[in-house]
């Protein structure tokens, strides 16, 4: 009876074994936002082609290009909400296909119209697909591993950005961009047909009998984070998003402006991975937001300085993506920390997702209008700046707040 009792009680203080985590199920769900990415940087390759070939006017290419981010600011949250309701895999895998959908549609879209309709569709799925896929990635990775894996998943969206703005013009001259939108969508459906095959259909921790918390805008360490991440994207659209206008205008040509701003891109995820190993290596999110918020706005006062020379406003806007690039991985490995149980992750994604929309739409806005009315490129860090010491202030806060 001793030794029972006593075998007994050694098994209660044996320490658990490690979770292993699964890498092939991270490495499907990252494919996922890669792919989706890849869908907003198809657009930026082929604009001139489509509008030519539909006789697309100038407002309706901006609405093709802003419909991912419009539909992202008003749905994110609410996308976010479904990941547990639905269940995380079913929710990539109807957005994958919802994706692939809309890639067909706009594939033979004969007018304008159905081709911004088949945007909407792509929108979307893309809210379906990033707000999922980190969850998927949540439950694969072990604790230990948790932030190495959540800090790659940061750069999903430039990766897939740099891989459709180097491929599309190849794929494009080969067999059009109707070809293009046909290829993405025979990746989408193939990714899909992957997760099913790969991904667990019950993965990670159960949260059926959780009670549903309180609306995550009610959660100051979310908001805050969301803020962070909102901010991070108004700089960087309105610094990316016009390095190709400033360095046409330089008198580069235009394939020349556009590889320059693609290795500027290539920079940002370089930053992610790097900030993925500072993670792992016990880092914390905070810190990283600091750090990266006030590079991003030192960098940015250099990128339109008018008194620099190219050299050197190039190696400023290379520093500018390469220290940006720490913000998106630390944001989302902040997340499960930041959410308040397992069933609040999904929103706490949404809601960092929906930030990032607004401010990807507020940004280059903000930034055009000061460089048009109050004294060109050299004034726009009045904008960017100030979002960087707003971005700055996020991060302290949240590196008070997990520190308590």
């Amino acid at each position: 009876m001793a030794d029972q009792l006593s075998a007994t009680g050694a098994a209660r203080h044996t320490p658990a074994a490690p979770v292993a985590s699964s890498w092939g199920v991270v490495a499907i769900a990252l494919l996922a936002g890669v792919l989706a990415a890849g869908q907003v940087g198809k657009v930026i390759v082929a604009l001139p082609t489509v509008r030519d070939a539909l006789g697309m006017s100038l407002t309706a290419s901006g609405i093709l290009l802003s419909s991912y981010t419009f539909v992202g600011a008003l749905l994110g949250s609410a996308a976010g909400g479904f990941v547990d309701r639905w269940g995380r895999r079913r929710m990539l895998v109807l957005a994958l296909l919802v994706l692939a959908v809309g890639a067909g549609l706009g594939a033979v879209s004969p007018s304008t119209p159905v081709l911004l309709g088949s945007r909407v569709l792509e929108g979307l799925g893309f809210m379906g697909a990033v707000v999922s896929a980190p969850a998927i990635i949540t439950a694969a990775a072990g604790p230990e591993h948790r932030r190495l894996a959540l800090g790659m998943w940061g750069f999903y969206m430039p990766l897939g950005q740099f891989v459709a703005i180097l491929l599309g013009p190849w794929v494009i001259d080969g067999i059009g961009w109707r070809g293009l939108w046909a290829v993405n969508a025979g990746l989408l459906l193939a990714c899909a047909a992957l997760v099913v095959a790969v991904v667990p259909a019950v993965s990670g921790v159960s949260v059926s009998d959780v009670a549903k918390p309180a609306p995550v805008w009610r959660n100051s360490s979310a908001v805050i984070l969301a803020l962070a991440f909102g901010t991070y994207s108004l700089q960087y659209l309105a610094v990316i998003g016009f390095l190709p206008t400033m360095y046409a205008a330089g008198g580069w040509a235009d394939t020349s402006a556009a590889v320059l701003t693609a290795l500027v891109v290539l920079g940002n995820i370089v930053g992610n991975i790097i900030s993925g190993l500072l993670l792992h290596r016990g880092v914390r999110p905070g810190t990283l937001i600091a750090i990266a918020s006030t590079s991003m706005g030192l960098a940015a006062v250099v990128v339109y300085a008018g008194w620099a020379p190219f050299a050197l406003s190039y190696g400023a806007a290379v520093v500018f993506a390469l220290m940006g690039g720490h913000l998106p991985a630390a944001v989302f490995a902040a997340v499960p920390g930041v959410a308040r149980g397992p069933r609040e992750i999904g929103p706490v994604n949404g809601l960092v997702v929906q930030m990032s929309n607004v401010g990807s739409i507020a940004g280059p806005p903000a930034v055009a209008f000061v460089a048009t009315h109050v004294g060109g490129w050299s004034m726009s860090p009045l904008v960017l700046s100030a979002a960087a010491a707003v971005c700055l202030a996020a991060g302290l806060a949240l590196r008070a707040k997990t520190s308590r």
